[in-house]
């Protein structure tokens, strides 16, 4: 199972906001995790999981796999 990082984690070390966070992976600005909407999970708010991985190779930390 991948670490997940908690959303405010994940702002600080993008330099940004959470809510902007938040509303890039929902414009699919970001693949850094999953986002659920509130209409498939049911509850009351939309869902954000961001992934340890996902957020290190979008940060660059992480080389893609055939690149040098």
């Amino acid at each position: 199972m991948c670490e997940r990082v908690r959303m405010p984690v994940a702002a600080r070390e993008l330099g940004m906001s959470v809510q902007a966070v938040r509303e890039h992976m929902r414009r699919g600005l970001f693949d850094i995790g999953d986002y659920i909407p509130k209409e498939k999970t049911g509850k009351k708010q939309d869902e954000f999981h961001v992934y340890r991985p996902k957020l290190d190779r979008h940060l660059g930390r992480i080389q893609e796999e055939g690149q040098p």
